[in-house]
């Protein structure tokens, strides 16, 4: 992640030259295919439907997409109950489900969701030994399971009927044999869910579901070693208020969403403005079909098989202004796109257009994570600089050039993922706009800076030429074509991405970008415990071509190593973790150990440091004053 800030991208090269280079990278990850490794849908868990009969309790998983998915069972300990779970791979829940909920039929005790990494752990506590049996077939974006106590001759009591219609019917129609199943026992309880799609999808009335929800989420931050040059404190408050609208359309279900955000930072330096924006979050609609589904709106899209650094994530822009602070998924925001996908029995085809152009959030001055970090601020609080250089630096001013909305200015995206029996593949090809700037001028000439914060203004200004121009950014078309993969062996997980990108702007010297062919390659494994111990590794090789010793923060080739260590305790309401960022070709590095409560219902509280450290001239390095502590609150109703 850390790496996709700093692309800028520039104007096409020849065509012929991208091909070749295309050639090459497929020529490159054929290797990974035949060692049968593949990609796995990003998926989201919708709903999770209950029912209960008396021959047998009956869970369905309802998702946007197919995943990979293992399961295991535990037995009773001393002092936990048996178990059954699933590890869903690149699945993340809804933001409204509940981390657990009990239930307290006569077989299942309580449902319990943890993400470890991309993996989505649910577990079912039992109420006593019992068969839990799947009964839906691969490729399915619906997951039903079977909970029912084992017969003499070792046969599973069946509801009625349903195991029968699922093994009769082709995955395609797996929502329909799904629906037929949940609706055969006698007590039905779709409490994790808006309304059961199946029974919206029989019906041809008005909207037969809307659900309204919220989330309120704080965060604040201080400096563990407050400076005069920084914002050592930082706030944020996000509320969200959403209503999911379900309807039946032509027999299938109509899915839509709204939401509103208002989102509220507070910066500590005086030169830095508070900023308060309220806008229309999220607005979309969904059909979806057995075979395909179509999407139109505001909407997130995620590609990519890596957890925090995913360089073919980049559907949507991002808001950088806490940088890598705060997880990937929450960096994205949703953006402007009609998407269509395909599913095929073994090949799925996936197609985005984006009408206009959407930039990243990011700030250029007078904040800790500003592109140019805390520069401004370093002269502005100098107390041997002359009124007039101060004077200088509070009116730096930034101009954007933004595309135009217009048809030549759209792009497009372009998928294709297969799955073999233990594994997923996926290619993947956008051409679209870089969401980041291009600093095409910079106001103050004749500098050379190594990119550290705490270098002398008095310094770096000794032989500048102050001109009475703006910082100049543009945004450049950018091209990017990669393959992902994503496989399990047992309770480890085996991932990543290749990605070529046409051209990457980096900031030099002058504070003005140079953009660069990019190639790079993230991969890793991850593993869960059944005594919920997770942990992640991945490496990331990331090769400039034609390289520039005036490049800040970048060698040639920076290579780096990332991941997570978390456990569960006291039943998941409780998670210990620390995230790490150590880049192995300059010596950097960032630590973020933290802390979750997850014992009140809806609500997470957590608790964490933030620490950079290296080198001022290294990338993480740079960030070495912002070491800070930090607290977050989120509530969900």
């Amino acid at each position: 992640m850390r790496y996709l800030t700093r692309q800028r991208l520039s104007e096409t090269t020849g065509s012929t030259f991208f091909v070749g280079r295309l050639l090459q990278l497929f020529a490159a990850v054929a290797l990974f295919f035949v060692i049968d490794v593949a990609p796995l849908h990003a998926a989201q868990l919708k709903t999770i439907h209950y029912d209960s009969s008396a021959h047998a309790t009956v869970v369905t998983l309802e998702l946007d997409a197919p995943v990979h998915f293992v399961r295991h069972d535990l037995p009773a300990t001393d002092h936990l109950s048996p178990r059954c779970y699933l590890d869903l791979q690149s699945t993340q829940p809804d933001k409204m489900l509940p981390w657990q909920r009990h239930v307290g039929d006569e077989r299942l005790e309580n449902i319990r969701l943890g993400v470890h990494g991309k993996t989505l752990r649910i577990v079912f506590d039992l109420q006593q030994p019992l068969s839990c049996q799947v009964l839906s077939t691969p490729n399915s974006p619906m997951i039903v399971l079977q909970f029912s106590h084992q017969s003499s001759d070792g046969l599973v009591p069946e509801v009625p009927d349903a195991s029968v219609v699922l093994d009769a019917l082709p995955a395609s129609t797996d929502k329909e044999s799904a629906a037929s199943v949940v609706q055969q026992p006698s007590v039905s309880d779709p409490f994790f869910s808006v309304e059961p799609i199946e029974d919206v999808a029989a019906s041809q009335g008005p909207f037969l579901a809307v659900s309204t929800w919220g989330e309120l989420q704080g965060y604040t931050a201080y400096d563990v070693d407050s400076q005069g040059a920084e914002d050592d404190d930082f706030y944020r408050f996000q509320a969200r208020f959403g209503a999911d609208l379900e309807k039946a359309f032509s027999q299938q279900p109509l899915h839509g969403r709204v939401t509103v955000e208002v989102d509220r930072l507070y910066y500590d330096a005086e030169a830095a403005d508070e900023d308060t924006d309220v806008t229309l979050y999220e607005a979309y609609l969904s059909l979806n079909r057995p075979q395909w589904d179509l999407s139109v709106g505001k909407q997130r899209v995620r590609w990519g098989k890596s957890d925090q650094l995913s360089p073919l994530d980049c559907i949507n822009p991002e808001d950088l202004r806490q940088f890598v602070t705060i997880d990937l998924e929450d960096r994205k925001e949703p953006s402007w796109l009609v998407r269509l996908r395909t599913y095929g029995k073994v090949v799925s085809f996936e197609a985005i257009v984006s009408p206009w152009f959407e930039e990243s959030e990011i700030d250029y001055f007078d904040s800790n994570w500003a592109l140019y970090r805390n520069l401004r601020q370093s002269i502005l609080t100098h107390p041997a600089l002359s009124s007039a250089a101060r004077a200088y630096a509070g009116d730096l001013r930034v101009h954007e050039e933004k595309p135009s909305d217009s048809l030549e200015n759209m792009s497009g995206a372009f998928r294709m993922s297969w799955q073999t029996d233990q594994a997923d593949y996926a290619l993947s090809y956008r051409y679209g706009w870089e969401t980041l700037p291009t600093i095409v001028s910079f106001p103050v000439k004749n500098i050379r800076y190594d990119g550290d914060p705490e270098t002398d203004p008095i310094t770096l200004l000794g032989s500048a030429v102050l001109t009475d121009e703006a910082v100049e950014a543009r945004f450049r078309r950018q091209k990017v074509v990669g393959a992902e993969w994503e496989t399990t062996f047992d309770l480890i997980g085996f991932r990543g991405e290749v990605a070529y990108i046409d051209k990457v702007a980096f900031l030099t010297s002058e504070l003005i970008s140079s953009r660069h062919e990019v190639g790079q390659l993230v991969t890793g494994i991850d593993y869960t415990s059944e005594t919920e111990w997770y942990f992640n590794v991945q490496t990331s090789w990331l090769h400039i071509f034609h390289y520039d010793k005036e490049l800040l923060y970048f060698d040639e080739d920076t290579v780096a190593l990332l991941g997570e260590l978390r456990k569960s305790l006291w039943r998941g309401n409780l998670d210990i973790a620390t995230r790490f960022n150590y880049t192995l070709s300059d010596g950097s590095s960032y630590v973020q150990p933290n802390l979750t409560l997850k014992y009140f219902p809806n609500t997470e509280c957590e608790l964490g440091v933030n620490i950079f450290s290296g080198d001022g001239e290294t990338w993480l390095g740079s960030y070495d004053q912002a070491d800070q502590v930090y607290a977050k609150l989120n509530i969900v109703f």
